[in-house]
């Protein structure tokens, strides 16, 4: 409903992502998501609004500033440093002080305090305790993807705002530990003897402006294997916004041989070329709406030279990216 309201064509969304059965109203409302599928759609859709939020929050959180706080994280030697600095830039880049971090003899704890945040649907309670766990489970995700499963060892308790319920929802059963209902905030509590140990972040992090939900994608991914129930061509995009974009790499990935990858995409009525393809100009369009020269573009994309981007974005677009620009300019002018 939010993306909607935004200007955001939803079915577009759904049948990029391999979701065609989810294109009427009723049966979305009756769908019962996974998390994975949930994150890929709220991905898709913060890319499209160029907004972290994906429109959630009255005020926007330019999307490169998720690539910013994973090259923090990466910095970090503990996860008591990761949680601070997770803490720290979200506060600066939210401009509140939702986030804190606390410290005890036991325990280290990352609080999320929501109560003043400007939710879009905020008269919608349901919705708005369902958004915060999520938020909680992304973070925990990310955590523990950048920490080699650290994070999952020393977890201790989870705390929600939502009250005790007899029938809790599905995406809670996410949490391996005591969830505390009914609290006046959101927490992760973590050991500290092991908050406190160190740590060595993984050598390939994903610092693209996609990274932090192709990162939680593929830790979900990797957690409960979809068992081919989202599409392959899907699939494969999150792997190629998460840096991957070597055919055989992302066959590894999925467990599959290069041939097998093919012949699947092949039934998907695309290849592994149209999909990287896709992924560019999806880039190369976001990044011209925000005013970068075609130069700059073309050096982000890691083209050859200016000319073979033009050619390449003419074949894309059916305009050169200096006529894109200028139309999107001239539109963005009008309204």
């Amino acid at each position: 409903m939010e993306a909607k309201r935004s200007g955001v064509d939803v079915d577009d969304v759904l049948i990029s992502l391999g979701h065609d059965d989810l294109r009427h109203a009723k049966i979305r409302r009756e769908a019962d998501l996974s998390l994975i599928d949930y994150f890929r759609i709220e991905g898709e859709v913060a890319r499209r609004l160029d907004d972290l939020t994906a429109h959630l929050s009255e005020r926007k959180l330019t999307y490169e500033t998720g690539a910013f706080i994973t090259a923090q994280m990466r910095r970090s030697t503990t996860l008591k440093d990761a949680l601070s600095n997770l803490a720290q830039y979200f506060n600066m880049m939210h401009g509140e002080h939702y986030n804190t971090v606390r410290t005890t003899d036991r325990t280290v704890s990352l609080i999320i305090d929501d109560s003043a945040f400007p939710y879009t649907m905020r008269d919608d309670t349901e919705m708005v305790y369902f958004v915060g766990e999520c938020v909680l489970i992304k973070v925990h995700c990310l955590l523990d993807s950048l920490s080699a499963g650290l994070a999952s060892k020393a977890l201790r308790r989870v705390a929600l705002k939502r009250p005790p319920s007899d029938a809790a929802p599905r995406h809670l059963d996410f949490w391996q530990v005591v969830i505390s209902p009914g609290q006046s905030s959101y927490e992760i509590c973590f050991d500290n003897e092991l908050a406190h140990a160190h740590m060595t972040p993984p050598d390939e992090i994903d610092l693209s402006s996609e990274g932090v939900f192709s990162r939680v994608i593929s830790y979900l991914e990797h957690l409960e294997p979809s068992n081919g129930l989202v599409s392959y061509r899907a699939r494969v995009l999150d792997l190629i916004r998460n840096g991957l974009i070597q055919q055989e790499a992302v066959a590894r990935r999925l467990s599959i041989s290069v041939a097998t990858l093919r012949r699947r995409l092949e039934e998907e009525g695309t290849n592994f070329r149209e999909l990287i393809s896709a992924h560019y100009v999806e880039e190369a369009t976001q990044l011209l709406k925000k005013g970068f020269s075609v130069s700059h573009v073309s050096e982000v994309l890691d083209y050859s030279d200016i000319r073979a981007f033009n050619r390449a974005f003419k074949r894309w677009k059916g305009e050169t990216p200096a006529q894109y620009a200028r139309r999107k300019a001239a539109l963005n002018q009008d309204a």
